[in-house]
């Protein structure tokens, strides 16, 4: 816009130039010529010159007045413009401050996100890796007690057999020397050699086979005399016999 402003003030002035150069030839033509003639001519051109001159000046203060004003104009909207641009560049600058503080904080609560996950799964690995751990120590568990289990099953399935064995073979005893069982006891004798039913003598005989366990392994082709009854019988039985 400044440099408009000038452009057109300066060819205001070569317009004013020309119009002298022009005049000036025309006086120097008009010498050559009568003098009387030429003096009024003169005069005539310049007064025309004189009025042309002044409304150049005129217009040119006008232009003058115009191009300063639009100078003072256009100098407060400069300074208007460089303060807004400094305001501006000192918003811009804050904003790259923000700018920057947020991406550094964003930058932090992301590592200590990351962090935070890796170590919630890494404890999750070693709380997951405990539970196996432990889930194969109860399985061990388990099985050995399984183990266990089975071996007091068949040592009990043993004693069982030993036992029946032993109350059998005592009751056989009773049989073969034609004694009575203890009292209460049922008098039914079996008709097979075989396992006898049960009697409520059983738990006797199977306490008097707890204190001497030598009479099942002695007994299996014995055939006691009448007579001899009483040293078959441990002692526990033979003082149930008195009684």
């Amino acid at each position: 816009m400044d440099s408009r402003k000038k452009d057109k003030l300066l060819c205001s002035q070569l317009q004013v130039v020309d119009f002298l150069q022009n005049f000036l030839a025309q006086e120097g033509i008009v010498q050559g010529l009568d003098p009387l003639a030429s003096e009024d001519t003169s005069r005539q051109k310049a007064l025309a010159v004189k009025e042309q001159w002044k409304e150049l000046k005129a217009t040119y203060q006008e232009h003058v007045e115009a191009i300063t004003g639009a100078l003072t104009q256009a100098l407060a909207k400069t300074e208007e413009a460089q303060s807004k641009r400094v305001q501006l560049q000192e918003a811009l600058e804050q904003l790259q401050a923000k700018k920057q503080v947020a991406m550094e904080r964003a930058r932090t609560a992301q590592k200590q996100w990351q962090l935070q996950q890796e170590k919630r799964l890494q404890h999750l690995a070693e709380a997951s890796a405990e539970v196996r751990q432990r889930q194969r120590g109860a399985q061990q568990e388990l099985e050995r007690l399984r183990q266990e289990l089975g071996a007091l099953q068949q040592q009990a399935g043993q004693k069982r057999d030993r036992l029946q064995r032993h109350q059998t073979f005592l009751q056989l005893l009773h049989i073969l020397q034609g004694e009575p069982l203890l009292p209460g006891a049922e008098t039914e004798r079996p008709q097979e050699l075989g396992i006898p039913e049960a009697k409520p003598q059983e738990q006797n005989t199977g306490d008097a086979v707890g204190k001497d366990r030598s009479v099942p392994s002695q007994a299996d082709g014995l055939q006691p005399a009448r007579g001899t009854s009483s040293r078959w019988f441990p002692e526990g039985q033979q003082h149930g016999k008195g009684t």
